[in-house]
């Protein structure tokens, strides 16, 4: 079914025996490729986290975004937004800045969409309120981070619902694994960058797409500075776990459309690098809105901010290096922020120790537990 907000719940645990107050961990899907040709994984590729959500007391929630199977379609107007986005950024900062904010509003969008599907889910499901056992744990996989930084941007705008403030039942936000491109961490230039995806143009489409899910699925041996990153030779034992998926596990796990050129994800992942959009989601997202900013941005309202609301970053240690990269410079800016005073969230960091990009698939137990995990099992940045 579909929520308010257009998203669809694929799958949904119910409520886990003999409790009425329980975590509701809701899961966001993200971007892979796959086969020849650009795909996206659905949420079904999370779907080993529903057989142990009752021994974990916790009740799960898989949502497919929109453009994938049972959500509601883009309209032909949201989709013209991406599609007038020009391949090849122009010179001018001016027309920059123009595309951008096309692509803000694009996200603030879809922002709202998640907000509504949220409070949809708690009016609906009679999901639990905030405690120290109850409440929800929002998380966003990959490019599934980048839903969660325009929430988290946006939220302060959006009207609390009389029947259901969300204030009072979201506990955590989790970004999991997401890479440097999503969170909008540059790579100097002296420093390897490689990605199938974007360094090989040698390659077709079709042979691109292939590398870089075998590429995102293996297990990487890294050292624990950013100059000791793996950055391209994954290691042999244990292989990629596509090796080993069937094909009627690829089938459930993967749709092709909004990953391929010109989809909503492929356009969103692609311009999103090359206009700077993920850099003002981040920042957006990390730093609590004031009013200096306010006065820059006529759409934003100080309202509540979820200012007390967890933000927790869960890295995996064995990912191909963006993600460890992103744990660095996650570390590094708040260390600085930290320094000049800024206000940030309640930002946490977790290191899940011997796992790939695709965790919740090879170890579902192990990520059940990052993402539910104590704070005082993770690390404070800049602390």
């Amino acid at each position: 079914m579909n929520p308010a907000g257009g998203l669809h719940v694929v799958m949904d645990s119910g409520a886990p025996a003999d409790r009425s107050d329980y975590t509701s961990l809701v899961v966001i899907h993200g971007y892979v490729g796959h086969g020849g040709e650009y795909c996206s994984a659905l949420g079904v590729s999370y779907r080993k986290l529903i057989p142990l959500a009752n021994s974990f007391k916790v009740r799960v929630i898989l949502l497919n975004r929109r453009d994938y199977p049972g959500a509601t379609p883009y309209t032909p107007q949201e989709r013209a937004v991406l599609l007038s986005v020009p391949e090849d950024p122009p010179t001018g900062n001016g027309e920059i800045l123009t595309v951008r904010q096309k692509l803000e509003k694009f996200m603030r969008d879809r922002a709202k969409e998640l907000y509504e599907s949220l409070q949809a889910l708690v009016s609906e499901r009679g999901l639990p309120p905030a405690s120290d056992t109850g409440g929800i744990i929002l998380a966003g996989g990959s490019l599934g981070s980048a839903w969660m930084l325009a929430l988290l941007r946006h939220v302060a705008e959006f009207p609390a619902n009389t029947e259901c403030d969300l204030r009072t039942y979201v506990r955590r936000v989790v970004l999991w694994d997401p890479s440097n491109l999503v969170m909008g961490y540059p790579v100097p230039a002296s420093q390897d960058s490689y990605n199938p995806l974007f360094s090989s143009p040698e390659l077709t489409h079709e042979a691109r797409g292939g590398a870089f899910l075998h590429w995102i699925t293996s297990y990487f041996t890294h050292g624990e500075t950013v100059d000791t990153l793996e950055r391209r030779d994954p290691d042999k034992t244990p292989p990629s776990t596509l090796t080993y998926l069937t094909e009627d596990e690829r089938a459930a796990a993967l749709y092709f459309p909004p990953g391929l050129p010109g989809g909503s994800d492929f356009v969103l992942l692609h311009a999103g690098a090359a206009y700077g959009l993920y850099d003002v989601l981040r920042q957006g997202a990390l730093f609590l809105p004031t009013s200096e900013r306010s006065s820059l941005d006529e759409t934003l309202s100080v309202g509540d901010a979820w200012q007390d609301v967890e933000v927790r970053l869960v890295w995996a240690d064995r990912s191909f290096w963006e993600g460890p990269y992103v744990a660095h410079a996650m570390r590094r800016e708040m260390a600085e922020a930290r320094k000049e005073g800024k206000a940030m969230r309640n930002i946490t960091l977790l290191r899940f120790r011997g796992a790939n990009h695709v965790a919740h698939w090879d170890h579902p137990e192990g990520t059940l537990q990052a993402f539910l995990a104590d704070l005082e099992d993770c690390e404070k940045p800049g602390l």
